[in-house]
């Protein structure tokens, strides 16, 4: 099988069980496809990234689509940890599905926006367009923000429209940065469909207008940083974290917040090299990770809430990952 092949599988085989999940008429049918599905596509993720590893590169659809060894290693992850909290969702919805605390409605609109969100995911790694990623992200948000108030109550509610608001206004900003890294490369000469594809800017991003990069590295990391729950940028979180069920806690802490920094991680070395390799995007980095390494601690510190207690805990290891990339 050819290593392009598995970016198509990857994508299509959630895509296939979201909309699965919307025409089965049992709700432990749709349990028993996302604890199944979830898993095998899982194993899927893993086999195809420890071959896409193996060969060192993929790409399809005429170059949108892009696999290398960073996208690889995280499409290991999100298999991981998307199996795994498929396997455990199917636990634990089994006994409100038997007591009719969640309906076939709840039920299916669950499994849907479930593998909707892995397709979502799957398509921000696979991206070799920074237009195509954003996309990606931008999708995640409104497919996991109904999962967060699957049981509705007036605190889930308004945990679902802080989720919304904030992280929509922050993925706007990633918007306009993902605009502004097309103005860099204006005078590159590149074919308008090209412009925005990561692999020819990598290439060419010693030429990239640095004035332009810097502003769009600024946007991107509020952006992302938004999405991916670093402080001060972390307030839809907690409360996110708080009401969403189990399973979906587990995605958000375990790869959705990753997936936001992994669009940072991929603009990073363009805006390093376009301003002489001298640390300037790097040290943002440095400095959001320690801010938020202190704010999550201070709220660690008096929280008595697992959960949110949890959701803090994230927001520590985000901040510990930022730090660690920005000093290299």
């Amino acid at each position: 099988m050819g290593a392009g092949v598995w970016i198509w599988i990857l994508l299509g085989l959630p895509t296939l069980f979201a909309g699965w999940c919307l025409v089965l008429r049992a709700p432990r049918q749709v349990l028993i496809l996302v604890g199944v599905g979830g898993a095998a596509w899982g194993m899927v993720a893993g086999i195809a990234a420890w071959r896409l590893l193996g060969a060192g590169s993929a790409t399809a659809a005429y170059g949108w689509l892009h696999v290398d060894a960073l996208s690889a290693y995280h499409l290991l992850l999100l298999g991981l940890v998307q199996g795994a909290s498929s396997v455990y969702a199917w636990g634990y919805f089994r006994s409100e599905v038997a007591t009719g605390g969640l309906t076939a409605g709840q039920t299916r609109r669950f499994g849907g926006l479930w593998f909707g969100a892995a397709a979502a995911m799957s398509l921000v790694l696979l991206s070799n367009n920074l237009g195509l990623m954003w996309v990606g992200i931008e999708a995640t948000t409104l497919l996991t923000a109904f999962l967060i108030c699957l049981h509705v109550s007036p605190l889930s509610l308004e945990a679902t429209w802080k989720y919304l608001v904030v992280c929509s206004v922050g993925v706007a900003f990633a918007f306009v940065g993902t605009l502004l890294v097309g103005a860099s490369a204006q005078h590159l000469g590149l074919d308008p469909s090209e412009m925005l594809l990561w692999t020819r800017l990598r290439a060419s991003a010693p030429h990239l207008a640095a004035g332009f990069m810097k502003l769009a590295f600024l946007f991107m990391l509020v952006g992302y940083g938004t999405k991916a729950g670093l402080a001060p940028l972390h307030s839809w979180l907690p409360d996110a974290h708080s009401q969403a069920p189990a399973p979906v806690s587990a995605l958000f802490s375990g790869f959705m917040l990753n997936a936001a920094f992994y669009c940072v991680l991929r603009v990073l070395p363009l805006v390093e090299a376009a301003t002489g390799d001298r640390g300037w995007g790097r040290d943002l980095l440095t400095a959001l990770g320690l801010v938020s390494i202190l704010v999550a601690a201070a709220f660690i510190v008096f929280q008595r809430d697992g959960k949110r207690l949890l959701a803090y805990s994230s927001v520590e290891h985000l901040g510990v990952i930022a730090l660690g990339v920005g000093v290299g």
